[in-house]
């Protein structure tokens, strides 16, 4: 099985391992990935392994907003 990855060298997702829920959670980033061409997978890079039960979250990057003038 292949697995096309798009061109882009900046990461379209964000891996976070979470602790707790609602207000209280918290999240820690651990990783990032990259969505297929086909948008039905991701390759991931996690660099970080918890050593504590919670959950892992992928979410989608999303664009940074411009400071306001």
């Amino acid at each position: 099985m292949t697995n096309k990855q798009t061109n882009s060298k900046t990461p379209t997702h964000e891996v976070f391992h979470v602790i707790g829920d609602g207000d209280k959670a918290r999240w820690t980033k651990i990783g990032v990935g990259w969505a297929h061409q086909d948008q039905d997978g991701l390759n991931m890079v996690i660099n970080y392994t918890p050593l504590v039960a919670g959950r892992t979250v992928v979410r989608k990057v999303k664009p940074k907003q411009e400071a306001a003038a």
